[in-house]
Order: C-alpha cells, then sequence, then structure tokens
C-alpha cells in the first residue's frame, strides 16, 4: 500500500510538471516566443526524490524540439531546444551528453554563412565547459563558435590550447591551436605547444609533422614583422615600401630578414608579407568540414541513444 501511495505522489508530482509545460511545438508564425517552462525552483520541488526522471523527461522534450526544427526553414527553428536544453543542464549540470548536441545543432545557417542563434549556442558550450573543463572536444567545439561566430580568436585559442593538452583530445586539436595561437602572436606559447609535442613523438611521421609546423610558426612570426614594417611605413610615408631595402634604408626594419624556409622574404601590393618558398600564411585554422563531421556524428548519436 505503501509503495502504491509513493508511486501515486510521483506519478502526480510528474504530472504537475508535465501540465505545467507547453509541450514541444512546430517553429511559430510571426515573432518567436520561447516555450513555456516551469520555474526551476518549483521543478526542484515538486521533483525532489525524483530529480532523473523530471531531467530525463525534458531531455527528451529537447530531442523532440530539435526534430520538429529540423523540419522547418524558420530562423528560430532551434531557439526552443535551447531553452529545453539549458533547463536540463539546470537540473542536472553532469547531463553531459546535452551540451555537445545542444551547442552543435542550435547555431542556424539561413544561406551564404548568414548564421543565427549563435549566441545560445556558445551560452550551452560556454555552461558545459565550466562543468566539464576537463573536456576536450566541449573546449574544441566552443573555440569554433568564439571564433567562426564571434571572431573572439584570441579566447578560442586559449581554449584550444588546453583542449591540446588533454587526453581525449581529437587529432586535429593540436594544429588546430597552433595556428590560432599564432594568429594572436602568441608565438612563444604556440612554439612551446608544438615543441612539447614534438619531443614526446614516437611517430617519426608525426615528429616530422610537428617539426614543420615548429618551422611555420618562426615563420610567421618574422612575416608578422615584416608586415609590421610595412604599416609603420605606410603610415608615416603615405605610400607603400618599393622594396624591401627601402625598409631598412628608412629604419623600419634592422636588415633584409633571411627566409627560414630557404628562399626569399617580399611583399603583396596589399601589404601582407610573405615566403618565396610558402605563399599560405598561418591563419584561423580551417577546420569547418573536420569539425561539422563530428559535430554531425555527435548530433546523430544524441537522437539515438535518449
Amino acid at each position: 500500500m505503501k509503495s502504491l501511495l509513493t508511486l501515486a505522489i510521483i506519478l502526480s508530482g510528474l504530472g504537475t510538471v508535465v501540465a505545467l509545460s507547453e509541450p514541444p511545438r512546430d517553429p511559430p508564425r510571426g515573432p518567436y516566443r520561447a516555450p513555456l517552462l516551469p520555474r526551476l525552483e518549483m521543478l526542484r520541488v515538486l521533483g525532489a526524490g525524483q530529480r532523473s526522471l523530471v531531467t530525463d523527461y525534458y531531455w527528451l522534450q529537447a530531442i523532440q524540439a530539435a526534430g520538429r526544427g529540423s523540419e522547418s526553414k524558420d530562423p528560430t527553428r532551434y531557439l526552443d531546444l535551447f531553452y529545453y536544453a539549458d533547463l536540463v543542464t539546470d537540473l542536472d549540470p553532469k547531463f553531459h551528453k546535452v551540451y555537445q548536441y545542444a551547442g552543435n545543432t542550435i547555431p542556424t545557417n539561413l544561406g551564404r554563412e548568414q548564421w543565427v542563434n549563435t549566441a545560445e549556442a556558445r551560452k550551452i558550450l560556454e555552461k558545459g565547459v565550466k562543468q566539464f573543463p576537463e573536456d576536450a572536444n566541449l573546449r574544441l567545439f566552443l573555440a569554433y563558435n568564439l571564433s567562426y561566430f564571434f571572431e573572439e580568436h584570441e579566447a578560442a585559442a586559449e581554449h584550444l590550447r588546453i583542449a591540446a593538452t588533454l587526453p581525449n583530445r581529437n587529432k586535429y586539436v593540436p594544429e588546430f591551436a597552433s595556428r590560432m595561437l599564432a594568429f594572436n602572436r602568441r608565438f612563444d606559447a604556440a612554439l612551446a605547444l608544438v615543441e612539447a609535442f614534438r619531443d614526446n613523438e614516437t611517430d617519426p611521421e608525426m615528429r616530422e609533422m610537428f617539426e614543420e609546423r615548429v618551422a611555420e610558426i618562426q615563420l610567421e612570426q618574422l612575416l608578422v614583422k615584416v608586415d609590421d614594417a610595412i604599416a609603420a611605413f605606410k603610415k608615416r610615408e603615405g605610400r607603400m615600401p618599393a622594396t624591401m631595402s627601402e625598409l631598412v634604408a628608412k629604419g623600419d626594419l634592422p636588415e633584409i630578414p633571411p627566409d627560414p624556409m630557404g628562399g626569399y622574404i617580399g611583399f603583396e601590393p596589399d601589404g601582407k608579407s610573405y615566403s618565396s618558398m610558402r605563399r599560405v600564411r598561418l591563419r584561423p585554422p580551417e577546420f569547418d568540414k573536420k569539425l561539422q563531421k563530428q559535430q554531425q556524428q555527435q548530433q546523430d548519436a544524441a537522437q539515438n541513444t535518449p
């Protein structure tokens, strides 16, 4: 009799939760409004002792919201997922898969790389990194969000630097981290990171790859100095320098720098310098395709394992 009474209380509490919630709906036509959800404090009271049951209920609602969003072309189609995911991770901050799934699903491309809902995805990913600071993948996804959507390359570089040192890191993370650090002129940090991987690497091919990255970082450090010298010359003289020798003659460079790659250093009409041996500069990591593939795998895994 006691067990039946307990079950009735549990079901009654869950029924109250359901009654207070707006079920997943089709994306609204017209101005967006957030789904109606109970206050967190109320759920903690009603769901005391059955926190996992209540949390799982809203996790299923989150997946349904995402499923409905995938069938729509409305710009707000994944915003419901944000509110459900935010609630779920408030109820259970250690519900790991929610951060990855929601953080990767919420951003919406309207076409021609016009993205919306990126701030909501950022909030979920930052929330996840706070709970799981040793998770390299969450830091990788957050770094992508910060760099690609907000152009906060310095913050992204720091997350990548940390991610590169973590045991569960993606094999591409050291490459991404070194590129991003170099792009932000954190050359000492970039070199220290790559040299550490090189010195601890036993595979000859991987060691050679890290050795090449060391040379690339050293080259980029040199090219940045040349870029700055050209910019200083142009600001002072009101024109571009004619040759590298003119930069030396005017005191913007102490000497014509030797190319560590074995070629020569030149500069483009726009003032960007280059090596004749390697015309492509280190830039923010172009890991869109690699990362998007991993994001899709995360989404598929989450949808198949509620």
